[in-house]
């Protein structure tokens, strides 16, 4: 069974085939594959260190207002008598 849409910008019909080869699929993926341009060993170390260092920077801020908060609300809500 094919379906037919419109296209949008040509405004010709494109026929789809719900019989499509998982084969061809594969081949397309891998074709578009190689068209990535992936980063150098340099650039993907690079890459890591900056994400690293970025997760424990944030990590100690949300940890030092969570904590800064918390004893915040501790002294303010159990006021020693």
């Amino acid at each position: 069974m094919a379906v037919t849409t419109k296209n949008r910008a040509g405004g010709g019909d494109a026929t789809v085939s719900s019989g499509t080869s998982i084969g061809r699929f594969l081949r397309e993926v891998f074709d578009e594959l190689r068209k990535v341009v992936w980063p150098t060993w340099g650039e993907l170390y690079r890459y890591t260190l900056v994400v690293i260092f970025t997760v424990i920077v944030l990590g100690l801020f949300i940890g030092g207002v969570d904590y800064g908060i918390s004893e915040f609300l501790k002294r303010a809500l159990y006021v020693a008598k």
